[in-house]
């Protein structure tokens, strides 16, 4: 069954991507796109019968002169539109029909169906990250910041948006072809460690032990972590497996009994003092390290330093130390891929230097400081190239939540932080998608964070 997407002749490039991504790599439909002069979107199956869905095009077909500008961003408050039927229930519409109510979202006819929601255009706004690209604003790292996204400032930040837009998108199409068939998809639990401290007290001398035990009492009132780091004032170089932040190989028997293979992302060169850890690829105690993570099965990565983001030259150089070192070490593996450090990154550049550097995937994109889908969904997808308009081969396994964002930025503890991140996978379940978590192995100090980490593997079915 062959479906016909009817769309207006322009912007061909970003039309060609999300038909893509939609269709084929989230649906799995088979579909050829005729270009005419049109004002909509039309989708038919001309071969089964009569019927069609049509849909605006608002955001493919923003003028020239408003194309990456603050006037081609969706206006505040956003219309929504009732999909209970579908059982998605009220949807907010990044872009649409604005001459619709949204009691009229939605018009059915005998043969065919209006639907007010600019599907193919939303998403193509949500994962471009074309509001990061129009928008200057940025934190104390040069980070985009949550707060600015339209998905926190209109409440769906908490929603992968693309998967709900998708699933309607399937919705309409199976009312009006009832033997159109998907693409079956089965979920994944995407564990991950940024690799940023492996070690507390290797090469610290006893007064940088003295004062990192002494900040968990003084600025944090952490007592079980400041006497856990004061119990490394002795022998501090025979105390490797005792060390409090060398907390890999519990993690990856946490992660195999759950049946799972996790990722650990390390930093091949330091660029700044401040914010990149201390430690050489070259350090016997790494190189053991991360044989072990090989030879158990487990996935190694590249975890970029703090002033890479913006160098292509510097994230080139960082990966091809880091695959020195691997092939030196006898590690082979099928795909190659990683986060960059203090998740700093900026569209489209960061995603096209790793594509320059050969890598197969990132996983960066989630908000330092909330949980959610800043890029509206739970799939793994291939990213687009805002600036020279084309698709690139590089994927992104879009990060859900971060530890520290649940436990320290967001002050929960216990049975509640389990609860809120549980709140996220069962969001990422309904979609049979992707649930990433990110838990760096230093954040596992308290005996309550590893039995946190400990249940979300073990409980999150």
């Amino acid at each position: 069954m062959m479906l016909i997407v009817r769309c207006p002749a322009n912007r061909e490039p970003e039309r060609e991507y999300i038909f893509h991504v939609l269709l084929n790599e989230f649906l799995g439909i088979s579909y050829t796109v005729i270009l005419e002069e049109r004002m909509d979107v039309e989708l038919s199956m001309p071969s089964v019968n009569d019927c069609s869905l049509r849909l605006p095009d608002v955001f493919l077909s923003t003028p020239d002169e408003k194309w990456l500008t603050i006037d081609s961003l969706p206006r505040l408050p956003l219309l929504h539109l009732d999909a209970t039927e579908a059982d998605l229930g009220r949807i907010p519409v990044i872009y649409g029909d604005g001459r619709a109510s949204e009691s009229g979202m939605l018009q059915r006819s005998e043969h065919s169906v209006e639907c007010g929601l600019d599907i193919f255009g939303s998403c193509f706004f949500m994962l471009t990250r074309y509001e990061e690209v129009v928008l200057p604003d940025r934190d104390e790292h040069d980070r985009f910041p949550a707060q600015c996204s339209i998905a926190y400032q209109a409440g769906f930040l908490d929603v992968p948006i693309v998967n709900v837009y998708t699933e309607l998108l399937w919705f309409l199409c199976k009312s009006l072809w009832p033997g159109l068939e998907r693409k079956r998809r089965a979920s994944v639990k995407r564990i991950s460690h940024d690799v940023d401290h492996p070690f507390f007290a290797l090469r610290r001398n006893i007064w940088g032990i003295l004062k990192g035990s002494a900040v968990e009492v003084v600025k944090r009132r952490d007592m079980e972590a400041a006497y856990r780091k004061a119990l490394m004032l002795g022998g501090r170089s025979l105390q490797v497996k005792r060390d409090p932040y060398y907390t890999f190989p519990w993690l990856m028997e946490v992660s195999e009994r759950a049946g799972l293979r996790s990722s650990f992302y390390f930093i091949p060169e330091h660029t700044d003092p401040q914010y990149d850890g201390q430690y050489s690829l070259d350090d016997p105690e790494i190189e053991q390290l991360m044989l072990e993570i090989h030879q158990r099965g487990h996935e190694i990565g590249l975890h970029p330093s703090y002033q890479t983001y913006l160098s292509p030259s510097r994230i080139k150089h960082q990966w091809g130390l880091l695959k020195r070192k691997v092939d030196e070490l006898g590690i082979k593996q099928p795909i190659w891929g990683g986060r960059q450090h203090f998740l700093r990154w900026r569209a489209p550049d960061t995603w096209q230097h790793w594509e320059d550097a050969g890598l197969n995937y990132d996983s960066t994109l989630g908000y330092s400081n909330y949980p959610g889908f800043r890029c509206g969904v739970c799939y793994e997808y291939p990213v687009f190239q805002l600036a020279e308009r084309r698709m690139l081969q590089l994927r992104e396994r879009p990060l859900v939540i971060m530890e520290k964002v649940i436990l320290h930025d967001g002050g929960w503890k216990g049975e509640p932080a389990f609860e809120e991140i549980r709140r996220y996978y069962r969001e990422c379940m309904k979609y049979n998608g992707e649930f990433t978590l990110l838990w760096h192995n230093s954040f596992l100090l308290h005996r309550s964070d590893r039995e946190l980490f400990a249940r979300c593997l073990e409980e999150l079915t």
